[in-house]
C-alpha cells in the first residue's frame, strides 16, 4: 500500500502555548484517516501545517514523498476544506469551479463533480446558498483536480441527515478510487461511520490510533464512551 502522508514527531507553538508535540500519523492511498479530538486539540493547526500555511516548529511531513518545507509542487495533488470555506458568492457554482481549475491550470469535470456533490441542477448565485450548501460546494471544489490526498476539517457542519448520507457516501467512492483521506471531527459518532481507522489527539500527541471496526466489535455500544475517554486523555 502506498503511503500517501506521513506526519513525524511535529511541534508546534504558539507563543508560549505547545500545540502539538510529537504527532505523528500515515495515511494510506484509499484510506479514510478519522482524526478526532476535543475542539481547541490542533486538528486544524495539522491540517495547516500539513498544507504548508503555518510553519513547523519541529518535525517533518510528507506528502507523496515530498517533504513540504521543500517546496509546494505537491499542493497539486491535494483538495483541502479547512475551516469554513469562502468563495465570490456573486458567482454560480459553475462559474466558481471554472475559475478554479483556471487558476490551478488543470482539467476537470465540472458538471459530474457537481452532480456528485447534489448540485448539479444549481444555477442560483452562491450567496442564495445555504450553509449546507457551501460545504457541498467546498467540497466539489476540493476534488474537482482528483486529488490523491484530501484533508476535510468537520466537513458535516451545516449538512442536514440527508447531506451527511450523502457526504459519507462521496468520500466513501473517493476512497475506493484510490484517495488518501484525513478527517476531522470533534463527534465520535460522525467518525465512526466515516473513517476506517481513527486517531486521536490529546495534549498534542496521537494518544491511540486503532480500527473503527475492530474498536466498535470490542466495546459495543460502550464504542464512544471507551473514544470520549481517549479524548480526555484517559489511558485505562
Amino acid at each position: 500500500m502506498e503511503t500517501i502522508l506521513k506526519v513525524n514527531g511535529v511541534e508546534k507553538h504558539y507563543g508560549p502555548v505547545q500545540v502539538l508535540r510529537q504527532c505523528s500519523l500515515e495515511i494510506q492511498a484509499g484510506e479514510i484517516y478519522g482524526l478526532l479530538g476535543v475542539n481547541g486539540a490542533g486538528k486544524t493547526t495539522l491540517m495547516k501545517l500539513i498544507l504548508g500555511l503555518q510553519k513547523l516548529d519541529g518535525g517533518s511531513i510528507f506528502v507523496l514523498g515530498q517533504e513540504v518545507r521543500d517546496g509546494t509542487a505537491y499542493l497539486a495533488q491535494v483538495g483541502s476544506v479547512i475551516e469554513t470555506p469562502s468563495f465570490y458568492e456573486h458567482l454560480t457554482a459553475q462559474e466558481l469551479l471554472a475559475m478554479h481549475l483556471a487558476y490551478l491550470g488543470r482539467a476537470g469535470d465540472i458538471a459530474g463533480t457537481l452532480q456528485r456533490v447534489g448540485l448539479g441542477e444549481e444555477r442560483r448565485p452562491i450567496r442564495q446558498f445555504s450553509l449546507g450548501m457551501k460545504q457541498r460546494l467546498g467540497l466539489a471544489r476540493a476534488i474537482l483536480h482528483r486529488p490523491r490526498l484530501l484533508l476535510l476539517d468537520e466537513p458535516l457542519n451545516g449538512l442536514d441527515p440527508v447531506g451527511i448520507l450523502d457526504m459519507r457516501t462521496v468520500l466513501g467512492e473517493l476512497a475506493e478510487e484510490g484517495t488518501a483521506i484525513l478527517l476531522s471531527s470533534h463527534i465520535v459518532g460522525e467518525l465512526r461511520h466515516s473513517a476506517g481507522r481513527i486517531g486521536v489527539l490529546a495534549g498534542g500527541v496521537i494518544r491511540q490510533e486503532f480500527s473503527t471496526a475492530e474498536k466498535i466489535a470490542e466495546y459495543g455500544d460502550g464504542f464512544e464512551d471507551y473514544v470520549v475517554g481517549r479524548m480526555r486523555g484517559e489511558t485505562t
